[in-house]
């Protein structure tokens, strides 16, 4: 259908809907304004099916908070796409031969749809929610919701489930409810309804209740949320109420209504300067100043900071640099100039410019600027580029090492579930200093059917990361989990590079050794009873004395069984 008003106020006020949380409501009144059936619609109905699915899988916390954030973050992105792409052709009716329009998924039931209805006395279980925000700002109305639902998981469809939602499933309910949103005080807040307080509660869908909620007085104070049962009896023009189903208390704290749209206000310092510039032979300027005491202006009164503060408060002083650009040029550097507009802009691609920028230079920003690009791509490699530039000297170090541990744990979930060469190789690969190999393992041990397969793998890995970064504990590990150690070369080598590793480490390898050793010395005297080494071969016992009082007593076995046979000859 044709829209009543001009497609960029249309889109802008798409968008400020979805800033202000409102992203099912945005694309609810998208879809009411496209012809049915055409392409447009169909695309918002599939992101609405989405946002609906990660309501679903939320609430039955088959996914965590962020990965349910993502999935609507996800929504929103594509929704901001399709807004970008809008054009009025978009809004132009399509054949009458196209399917009828199906709203949102589950949709609401009205009060002018209860004289249709066939109302029943009987009550039935099902869902109640409501969304009330713990924090309110003075004197400015906020959007509370509470909703009604047979079936479960349609109360979960086109509302984002964030911090205020709560739900109290297998409630008593009925096919007439009524919900209040009610200050037990009085004159702490200021609440108009939205919808009639009585609605009809359909099999399918939701039923809801908008309320605008403005604080009177600032501080921590309740809401009561009422639901209750109406039935219908004969002789009564209206629904009575039969009990109530959820009364809850809900905590709402208060505070200044001071936000981004307030303008900036300076505190006095007391002092006054005074600036002179003077050219210098290298065409900079040399600037001298001079303060003195100045009479205090009456302080107003303070407002609470926020995170836009700061932003202002940079707009403003990089709004004098461009008034003032005399004194600016010759005090504030190149680097740090463009790394008050990257920190502006905020996003992966400013900081990872800023990098290319300066990366061969010595800019005080550098280290900030590998590391917030790291912390908004949460991407491995980004890590992996912060720890190499900056390896043991970095301020973020904790903090990075903490997110690489989130990865590896990860990675060892996805080998835990099912086990395969490419995801071990890629452990090793990813984390050359885990010392959790032992888990790899484990995890392979536990699948009999991939033993033979994957072993030599793990073995392969252990070695590998030995190589890598050599440390006790995984040349300990190796030597434990691997007790034919086939590759015990190869490890003592990688040791050996490391000479404060190997100093560690020594005890234990000559141990291994010598084991080694014991077996082979067993087999030496299979072969050779008589050996014309003896000499050497009783050198290599003297490490192991019980070994070697073991082999002597052989070998004096076999000579004298030599010498008795001679005899008899």
């Amino acid at each position: 259908m044709p829209l009543v008003q001009p497609l960029a106020e249309f889109r802008q006020n798409l968008e400020a809907q979805i800033r202000d949380n409102q992203l099912p409501e945005a694309l609810n009144t998208l879809l009411t304004q496209l012809p049915d059936g055409s392409e447009t619609y169909r695309i918002v109905s599939a992101l609405i099916a989405r946002f609906n699915a990660a309501n679903k899988e939320r609430f039955r916390n088959t996914i965590t908070f962020d990965e349910y954030q993502r999935r609507v973050d996800q929504v929103s992105a594509d929704f901001f796409d399709l807004l970008d792409g809008l054009t009025e052709i978009n809004f132009e009716d399509v054949p009458a031969s196209a399917p009828a329009r199906q709203g949102l998924a589950g949709g609401k039931a009205t009060t002018g749809e209860a004289g249709e209805a066939d109302i029943r006395k009987a009550t039935k279980k099902g869902s109640v929610l409501y969304r009330v925000p713990n924090l309110m700002r003075l004197q400015k109305p906020s959007r509370c919701t509470i909703r009604v639902a047979v079936d479960e998981e349609a109360i979960l469809e086109n509302i984002v489930l964030d911090e205020h939602v709560e739900i109290k499933s297998r409630i008593e309910i009925s096919d007439v409810m009524s919900a209040e949103l009610l200050d037990p005080v009085g004159g702490t807040f200021q609440i108009s309804a939205l919808n009639s307080r009585t609605q009809l509660v359909r099999e399918t869908g939701y039923t809801e209740w908008n309320f605008n909620v403005t604080p009177l007085i600032e501080g921590v104070h309740q809401l009561l949320v009422k639901v209750s049962i109406m039935e219908v009896v004969p002789g009564f023009s209206e629904p009575i109420p039969r009990e109530v189903s959820v009364i809850e208390m809900v905590t709402i704290e208060t505070e200044s209504a001071s936000s981004d749209d307030d303008p900036l206000e300076f505190k006095p310092s007391g002092q006054t300067f005074s600036f002179n510039t003077t050219s210098t032979a290298q065409g900079d300027y040399e600037i001298n100043y001079s303060k003195s005491a100045a009479p205090a202006p009456p302080v107003a009164n303070r407002r609470s900071s926020s995170p836009g503060n700061g932003i202002r408060m940079m707009v403003l002083f990089l709004g004098i640099l461009v008034i003032a650009p005399a004194v600016t040029w010759a005090v504030v550097p190149e680097p740090t100039l463009d790394w008050w507009v990257t920190s502006m802009k905020d996003s992966p691609e400013a900081y990872a410019a800023y990098i290319e920028e300066y990366h061969n230079t010595g800019s005080p920003h550098l280290e900030k600027a590998f590391f917030y690009k790291a912390e908004a791509t949460n991407n491995l490699a980004d890590l992996r580029a912060y720890q190499e530039r900056f390896w043991q000297s970095g301020k973020f170090e904790s903090k990075v090492i903490s997110k690489i541990a989130v990865h590896e744990n990860k990675s060892l979930e996805n080998i835990r579930a099912r086990p395969d060469s490419l995801k071990i190789r890629k452990f090793v690969s990813d984390f050359p200093e885990s010392e959790r190999l032992s888990e790899v393992k484990q995890a392979v041990e536990a699948r009999p059917d991939k033993r033979p397969e994957l072993m030599p793998v793990v073995e392969n890995a252990y070695v590998t990361s030995v190589k890598a970064k050599p440390t006790e504990t995984k040349v300990v590990a190796y030597l434990n989990d691997f007790p034919k150690r086939e590759r015990l070369n190869e490890v003592d080598s990688a040791a050996r590079a490391e000479p404060k590793v190997f100093q560690k480490v020594q005890p234990v390898l000559e141990d291994a050794y010598l084991k080694k050793m014991e077996a082979q010395s067993k087999q030496f005297l299979e072969k050779f009873p008589e050996p014309i080494r003896k000499e050497r071969f009783e050198k290599i016992l003297e490490k192991k004395p019980g070994l070697k009082r073991d082999a002597v007593i052989k070998m004096r076995r076999i000579e004298a069984a030599r010498k008795a046979r001679e005899r008899g000859q």
